[in-house]
């Protein structure tokens, strides 16, 4: 770069900041948690609650939003063919190197909160705009090359398929994605094409990056309640439960709900009703003694009954089963036992089963060394805010006292969770070193209009973020 060009380079994006009144600390403290309102009112639903799908309307109106976020902030933005959006910085002397990866997902369930992963996009998005203000400000380079990604989607909602960008983005999308419907009929690849996509197999495979990528971090609301039991701003994550969903199926007989005597009846419903009940028994039980340090838990999220009349003894049922935990010996136990338990339900009542196995995901453990450097950064913010390295050693200390919490790992400063949600880290675990940073939500509510973290909280966790991109430039860009 010429003296002259670096010049102006300087004076044209400081202008830039300066007309949208922010500077790098600015665009942490404020940036992310204002962006995230706006883009908590672009939604597929027409009732006011927010709703966003994989390419949905809604969805593309966010990407295009985000994109053009991105470009303000000094990236090169480009969008693949699976529909995520990307938005990269080259670091010095780092072209063709590997690169670090951070961001979350655009996509949202239905009546949804605004926070879940759209703060992971957004407070990555302030944190490298810091960063390349702070760098044209110094007139140096930013460290190391940074990428920044919008999954188009992580919920799976629309194909029943969770982290179809992810996925794709590490090239693990599972072969029954291809063949998926969505409820109007559209196949996964129909959905790509209708969006301008090429929506081929081998197009992609083009979004496949796996080998060029050093490490990804992902930013996230807790989604539970541990952080504000704890009065914690954000903590680093130790790991992630692995996951499996079944989706069993009971048949019985069809019959007048006041003529089939009681000791004749096949009734698909009753019999579910019973395995249903002894999941959630069989569960709380094995919790309570061996699977606690496991973060066992085991829901049945959703029932269809055929036909579904008050006044019809029901003839089939599908029903989902959803195990998790940290420990995959103690899931895949209780996923064979409840298996064997509604096989042995229906053969006394004389009805067929019959199951799916419909995801199947093991646990991960974060990356050491990202969860003690996030940790590290949590301190160095904290003092910041409260003044001396011992006074955020004692607060944190103090804060963090009761180590008994049931999701709690103890890092070189501090407790860390381990998350029960999936997230797309599990599926970039695939590919490359990985590690999280949770962020408190209010109350630990979340997949609801209520979701909420503070502008405070989400400040925090954007200082944060800058704090270790900066502390940790050096180590990526040696890769």
């Amino acid at each position: 770069m010429t003296p002259f060009f670096a010049i102006f380079f300087t004076f044209f994006f400081l202008r830039s900041a300066e007309s949208l009144g922010l500077g790098a600390t600015e665009a942490v403290d404020h940036e992310a948690w204002n962006r995230l309102q706006i883009l908590g009112r672009i939604s597929d639903a027409q009732d006011g609650t927010l709703q966003r799908t994989f390419l949905s309307l809604g969805s593309r109106r966010a990407m295009a939003t985000v994109e053009n976020w991105m470009i303000r902030a000094g990236l090169d933005t480009w969008v693949d063919e699976i529909g995520n959006v990307h938005g990269r910085i080259e670091g010095a002397g780092c072209v063709g190197h590997k690169v670090l990866l951070f961001g979350s997902h655009l996509d949202t369930v239905k009546d949804a909160g605004k926070y879940d992963g759209a703060l992971g996009i957004l407070v990555g998005l302030a944190a490298v705009k810091a960063l390349v203000l702070e760098s044209i400000t110094e007139m140096e380079p930013v460290p190391c090359s940074l990428q920044l990604v919008a999954f188009s989607d992580e919920e799976g909602v629309r194909f029943s398929s969770t982290f179809l960008g992810s996925r794709a983005l590490v090239g693990t999308l599972p072969d029954n994605v291809f063949k998926a419907q969505d409820n109007e009929g559209h196949t996964f690849l129909e959905a790509l094409r209708q969006n301008g996509f090429k929506g081929t197999l081998e197009s992609i495979q083009t979004a496949n990056i796996s080998d060029a990528l050093a490490s990804y971090v992902e930013v996230h609301i807790e989604q539970g309640p541990v952080l504000q039991q704890m009065k914690q701003h954000a903590s680093p994550v130790v790991g992630i439960s692995g996951q499996t969903r079944l989706l069993f199926t009971v048949h019985g007989t069809q019959g007048h709900a006041g003529t089939v005597p009681m000791t004749e009846r096949k009734d698909a419903l009753a019999a579910s009703a019973d395995i249903i009940h002894a999941i959630e028994t069989y569960c709380r039980e094995r919790v309570l003694t061996t699977s606690r340090d496991n973060l066992l838990v085991c829901t049945v999220g959703a029932v269809s009954v055929w036909p579904g009349s008050s006044n019809v003894i029901p003839s089939s049922t599908n029903f989902t089963v959803d195990v998790r935990s940290k420990s995959d010996s103690d899931r895949n136990v209780v996923v064979e036992h409840v298996i064997e338990y509604a096989q042995h339900v229906c053969r006394t009542r004389g009805l067929m089963f019959s199951f799916d196995r419909t995801h199947d995901a093991p646990a991960v453990d974060c990356d050491d060394q990202i969860i003690n450097n996030f940790a590290e950064s949590i301190l160095h913010v904290t003092k910041d805010l409260i003044g001396t390295q011992d006074s955020a050693d004692v607060a944190i200390s103090e804060l963090w006292s009761d180590s008994g919490s049931f999701n709690m790992k103890n890092t070189k400063y501090q407790h860390a969770l381990t998350s029960g949600a999936g997230h797309d880290a599990l599926a970039i675990s695939q590919a490359c070193p990985i590690g999280m940073l949770f962020v408190r939500c209010k109350d630990g509510i979340s997949h609801s209009p209520q979701e909420h973290s503070t502008p405070e909280d989400v400040a925090f966790a954007g200082r944060v973020l800058l704090d270790f991109l900066q502390s940790n430039g050096a180590l990526f860009s040696a890769l």
